[in-house]
């Protein structure tokens, strides 16, 4: 009898260990089941439409992707240059693992010299032709106009507003040799973004926009006028053509309450 239990007992420990055996076999199964049907939802769920537009690249690397969302190269963008946007993805994503609700973006297919692409909507701006400003200096014409990005925003959640960053890029245009610029971020900016250029705040706080854009000597002075959720407010940014725009700072800042002062602003 006594045997019997001893058997039986060895019997018992090894189906247990059996047991274990066959389900460390069959998880990592159910998982990549559970990760391929993730992914294929997601390549199902790709769709884009038209979004024909004026857009801007900036110099430096810009990825590239597949219709699969795999990056499969990196272009070297050597000069900030005009591209054309031909469509956006109908959904917004994460890229390199990040879980930054604010960094969602679209994909968007464009066309850079001559080829189609599609890129993460981050690294790819939108022309804002409505609010462009001509200027001069000498035999030079320029324009000065902002570009956005397609990142998440300050709206576009669930209830109107992510409480994200929202704001767009300075950009100048010389209109005789047709080179693009960007502006440094002012020395004296109270709001600090996560990028380096001059840039227009658009968030659920305030509005900021260019109203108009002078030249004194060697010097490029802008009018930026600021909504308020209560009140106004404008300031100058100022920045020069010697340092080819690399230096800027914020001027007579001010603060009223009147909406007739704002509209008066040009």
């Amino acid at each position: 009898m006594k045997h019997l239990s001893v058997l039986f007992l060895v019997f018992l420990i090894i189906s247990c260990s059996n047991k274990k055996e066959s389900e460390k076999i069959k998880t990592p199964e159910t998982k990549t089941e559970a990760t391929n049907s993730a992914n294929k939802n997601q390549e199902e769920k790709l769709t884009f439409e038209k979004y024909s537009k004026d857009g801007i690249v900036l110099n430096g690397q810009l990825q590239i992707f597949d219709e699969k969302l795999n990056k499969i190269e990196e272009l070297e963008i050597k000069e900030i240059s005009k591209i054309k946007i031909l469509e956006k993805s109908n959904s917004i994503y994460n890229i390199d693992k990040s879980k930054d609700y604010c960094l969602k973006s679209n994909f968007i297919k464009i066309e850079y010299k001559g080829k189609n692409y599609i890129v993460f909507g981050r690294d790819v701006y939108e022309i804002d032709e409505s609010k462009k400003i001509d200027f001069a200096r000498n035999d030079e014409k320029f324009a000065i106009f902002s570009i956005v990005n397609f990142e998440m925003g300050a709206y576009g959640g669930d209830d109107g507003s992510t409480g994200c960053d929202d704001f767009s890029l300075l950009i100048i245009l010389n209109k005789n040799n047709q080179k693009y610029t960007t502006l440094a971020i002012p020395e004296n900016q109270e709001y600090k973004s996560n990028t380096k250029f001059a840039n227009l705040v658009h968030d659920d706080g305030s509005m900021e926009d260019i109203y108009n854009a002078k030249v004194l000597n060697d010097s490029l002075i802008m009018g930026i006028k600021i909504s308020y959720q209560e009140g106004y407010g404008s300031y100058f940014l100022r920045t020069s053509f010697k340092d080819n725009f690399n230096k800027s700072k914020i001027t007579d800042r001010k603060r009223f309450e009147e909406e007739s002062v704002y509209k008066q602003l040009k």
